[in-house]
């Protein structure tokens, strides 16, 4: 199972169109940003972005992706929400 960060990644690489700005966003090395993208690709069985030395691009799987993470990440903070609610409630 990926983590939420790994998740957090891919849409930051892909608002920044940098994996390196994305890897400073959340406090990785551009090295361990790079090895969990590769590892997620290799999971996948094919590329989520198409790269260049100045910027970063999803492919036609990474657009799927990519809005996957996007709801899976908003309604994870959705939960969070809704039980801090009820949490703040019941005390």
């Amino acid at each position: 199972m990926k983590s939420l960060r790994e998740f957090e990644l891919i849409v930051r690489a892909a608002d920044a169109g940098s994996l390196s700005a994305a890897a400073r966003q959340l406090d990785l090395t551009p090295a361990a940003a790079s090895a969990a993208l590769k590892r997620i690709e290799a999971e996948i069985g094919t590329p989520i972005f198409v790269r260049s030395t100045r910027s970063l691009r999803t492919t036609p799987a990474g657009d799927i992706f990519l809005r996957h993470c996007r709801e899976g990440l908003q309604h994870i903070g959705t939960a969070f929400d809704e039980i801090r609610t009820k949490s703040e409630r019941i005390q």
